[in-house]
């Protein structure tokens, strides 16, 4: 799938031709090789599994981590997905493109919990257990498995 931004897309999209669809799907479309995207992201940055399992702090079970890793897992809620992202240290460009692969919508700038969590990854502050803190202060539910 090749990267362009999706303002773009979206112009080349409203002005497709029938015949041009199975080009613009083979060259722009989301495949079935995008629907694990981690595995790609963390080769590609060369991060240690047993670290990411570390730094979801037990939020996330070294299972449940391998099953999404390896595809078993398919469809993780959205905070798995930030939690996954905190813990491979991915920037707020990269997060946004992970939780769009894993279908999820991007981190809002008008909701509470997202600009705590946004704002944490764009200082680079990639500790969950203080978002998790900031999050309590804010009296908002913590990043966990249950959302």
């Amino acid at each position: 799938m090749k990267e362009q931004p999706t303002t773009e897309l979206l112009d080349i999209l409203n002005n497709i031709d029938k015949k041009d669809m199975s080009a613009y799907i083979k060259e722009f479309a989301a495949t079935a090789s995008a629907a694990a995207p981690f595995p790609e992201y963390i080769a590609e940055h060369s991060i240690a599994i047993a670290d990411v399992v570390h730094r979801c702090r037990g939020i996330l079970s070294k299972s449940y981590v391998y099953d999404i890793l390896n595809g078993t897992k398919r469809n993780p809620s959205r905070d798995v997905v930030l939690l996954l992202c905190i813990a491979v240290h991915a920037d707020r460009k990269q997060t946004r493109r992970l939780l769009e692969k894993y279908g999820h919508r991007d981190l809002y700038a008008k909701d509470t919990r997202d600009i705590i969590i946004a704002t944490y990854i764009n200082n680079k502050e990639y500790d969950i257990d203080r978002i998790n803190d900031e999050l309590f202060q804010y009296h908002l539910s913590p990043l966990s498995t249950e959302h």
